[in-house]
């Protein structure tokens, strides 16, 4: 056979060997892939462990009774009727209960016949119960050692009730006067209110401000800045701004200024920060959704709506307490951090870094998704990770331009929102109000909300916990799901603050990926939690591939070996003891390895390598008639197109020692179609058929040894007189 260099592309089919070389390993390009599909199980095992069984007091009837009925799912009708749970809202957990003892038995005389009651019955509860005091209409108020949810709230009343001489018991629940603001221009705010019968469906805010107000809490802004406003500047701290070089000042707006290129002003920081923290019952204006918290504007966009990245992840680190060069210590540190910005794309690294740095100082960040009418995935920062994303509701459904998909978190009004504003074009001049729309008014709710559940929370949340709390307490959406997936339902604040306030805290997925620094193998670490005192029961992974879940009853950090580089949507969804769900999913990008091209280079092309090191090379090899067959003259079919690949490594020294990897379509060599070793002088040669399909072929080189080599890849085609044979 004869060696021919290639001068004229793959168009022809020449006898022997094609051979291509060198371009001394200079990475030419990198290429993007069509989808392909991995799988991961994770395997568990479960063991018994046999130990001796000593030997019980026989348990009392009664007591027996009252486990049973507690344990049942069904409940006797006798029982029924001495149970009032139409009171037990399933998004609220309880822990005071009042029972009316039957006048005449020892408990109906005394309070300490009840303690001792419970004391007797306690093993049949979901949690041991103390008596507290006894009402004058001789019922008495007792009190579980933990909050119970509203399944195990039933399981607690069913064992009463099994008592025959028990007259009733019901949870003790909170009542409350209705406090409606008195503010002139409240009845042009839709959102604050839910109307389920007109199909308008705010966020329940006038329940949530019986109970709080967002009083002791802080929240930022990181947007335009704000203005004065009468209905507003009472709740303005002082903030700062991060302009690049004209940095400074108190975070005020000051309007158009030297360098911004617009003509008008949008007042947008002004407009947000009302609906976060207007002033509320104070008989003028609007209704701020937490009028009791504060407000610390920081300005990172200028006056016609545009900042840079890093002005804004240096706005995030300010606004939470951290410290940013040349800026001054912030002395009122926000524990909600409002983000209504937006740009396309990925989550920036040092966004991403701005945001878990503001997470691990106790901040919540709540991003607006984005008002491009397209997956959120491609929308930073509500792509991020450690940040609540927020969509945009109308009166009937999603705000038509916002963002939607698996990575919202909740949906909150965004259309028609009115708020405080400035009339002035270019300079602040009256102070105002006006309507505006976008996923930015929609993140103020969330942002809002989220500082009242925080003010009145016997232990603060964390941002996993908070955006399952809001999520576990949101409102169905007026006429079902709407067009496009926005989360799974509206903001409640009446809810939210009620389960608050309860003390509940649940169970939160989350999780951190991360990428090896050779190849496409991926690391997940779960950071699920349940500080509620209920456990995880399982956690099921889903690596965005289309695959199923795998589902393990043990917390993992699995590990995936990708195809293809690309976005992929990861979710874990956890589900504690009592069947209570979070799933969190956040995109990840799996990037690909340098590739050094060899397709269009002559020669061999040699290296030096050290064991630390993994290098890829790739060959694309054209479409082709590999399956033809063509009949000579003689009627001998024959076979045309390219054969096979073969890529061969050779050591320059004995003692180099590596292995060549060699796999079609896919840089992945978790399993490559070939691996071959190169050691003590002997090449390492793979050699794989190549499809009528053709594609882009790799091969990676792993040293053991420090190394010097090369590589070189060859074609080979079918020759005219070439017979068919097994195997082609």
């Amino acid at each position: 056979m004869q060696t021919k260099k290639r001068d004229t592309g793959w168009g022809v089919s020449q006898p022997g060997y094609a051979r291509i070389g060198t371009l001394w390993l200079k990475v030419t390009r990198r290429r993007i892939h069509a989808a392909g599909r991995c799988l991961f199980s994770i395997a568990f095992l479960a063991c018994a462990i046999s130990r001796p069984v000593a030997a019980q007091t026989p348990t009392p009837p009664d007591v027996a009774e009252a486990a049973r009925a507690a344990s049942s799912s069904t409940v006797q009708l006798r029982s029924a009727l001495k149970m009032n749970t139409q009171n037990l809202d399933p998004q609220v957990t309880h822990d005071r209960f009042i029972i009316k003892y039957r006048n005449g038995t020892a408990e109906g005389r005394s309070p300490t016949a009840v303690q001792s009651k419970l004391d007797r019955f306690g093993n049949a509860f979901p949690s041991k119960a103390r008596h507290s005091r006894r009402l004058g209409a001789g019922a008495d108020v007792v009190i579980t050692a933990r909050k119970l949810n509203a399944r195990e709230a039933r399981a607690f009343m069913r064992a009463i009730a099994s008592d025959p001489d028990v007259e009733y018991v019901e949870p003790d629940r909170e009542m409350s006067i209705q406090l409606v603001p008195n503010d002139p221009e409240y009845a042009r705010q839709w959102a604050p209110k839910s109307d389920p019968t007109s199909k308008s469906i705010g966020i329940r805010a006038e329940g949530a401000w019986d109970l709080a107000n967002g009083h002791g809490v802080v929240m930022a802004l990181v947007d335009m800045g704000v203005t004065q406003h009468s209905d507003l500047t009472a709740n303005v701290l002082p903030g700062y701004g991060f302009m690049g070089d004209n940095s400074g000042g108190d975070g005020t707006e000051p309007g158009i200024i030297t360098g911004d290129n617009c003509t008008s002003v949008i007042w947008h920081g002004t407009h947000v920060a009302g609906i976060m923290g207007a002033m509320t019952n104070n008989g003028n204006g609007i209704a701020g959704i937490a009028p009791g918290a504060r407000i610390v504007p920081v300005r990172a966009m200028d006056a016609c709506g545009r900042g840079s990245m890093s002005n804004v992840a240096e706005g995030i680190v300010w606004a939470a307490g951290g410290s940013v060069p040349g800026a001054p210590v912030n002395p009122y540190p926000a524990k909600v951090i409002n983000v209504s910005v937006s740009a396309g794309g990925t989550c920036d690294r040092t966004l991403q870094s701005a945001i878990d740095d503001a997470t691990s100082r106790g901040a919540i960040v709540v991003a607006a998704a984005g008002n491009d009418n397209r997956d959120v995935s491609s929308s930073t920062p509500a792509n991020c990770r450690n940040v609540i994303s927020v969509a945009g509701t109308s009166l009937g459904g999603r705000y038509n331009q916002s963002n939607y998909g698996e990575m919202i978190d909740i949906a909150a009004p965004g259309q028609d929102i009115w708020s405080t504003y400035n009339s002035g074009t270019k300079q602040p001049v009256a102070e105002s109000y006006s309507y505006m729309s976008g996923t930015s008014m929609a993140a103020p709710h969330v942002t809002g909300v989220a500082a009242l559940v925080q003010s009145i929370a016997p232990k603060s949340l964390t941002v996993a916990e908070m955006r399952n709390l809001l999520q576990l307490t949101v409102q169905p959406f007026a006429t079902g799901q709407p067009d496009q997936y926005i989360g799974p339902g509206i903001l409640d604040a009446n809810a939210a603050v009620i389960a608050a306030r309860a003390g509940k805290l649940p169970v939160a997925a989350d999780f951190n990926c991360s990428q090896s620094q050779d190849s496409m193998q991926v690391t997940c670490t779960d950071l699920s939690t349940a500080r509620g005192g209920v456990p995880i029961k399982t956690w099921a992974w889903n690596l965005g591939i289309g695959a199923a879940d795998t589902v393990s009853t043990k917390s993992s950090s699995p590990v995936w070996n990708y195809d293809l580089p690309g976005v992929y949507k990861i979710s874990l969804t956890v589900t504690d003891n009592n069947g209570v769900v979070s799933k969190y999913t956040r995109p990840f990008e799996v990037k690909a390895p340098a590739v050094t091209d060899l397709t269009n280079d002559y020669g061999p092309v040699r290296f030096p390598m050290t064991p630390d090191q993994t290098l890829y090379f790739m060959v694309t090899i054209p479409a082709g008639p590999h399956s033809m067959m063509m009949v000579g003259p003689d009627g001998t079919p024959n076979r045309v197109g390219w054969k096979d690949l073969t890529f061969t490594l050779t050591p320059d020294g004995a003692s180099d020692t590596a292995t060549l990897s060699v796999r079609s379509n896919s840089i992945n060599m978790a399993s490559p179609d070939c691996t071959a070793s190169m050691a003590q002088r002997t090449p390492a040669k793979c050699t794989i058929p190549l499809p009528g399909s053709g594609g882009n072929f790799y091969a990676m080189v792993k040293p053991s040894t420090a190394i010097n080599a090369s590589i070189v890849f060859a074609a080979t085609n079918w020759q005219t007189s070439d017979v068919l044979t097994n195997g082609y």
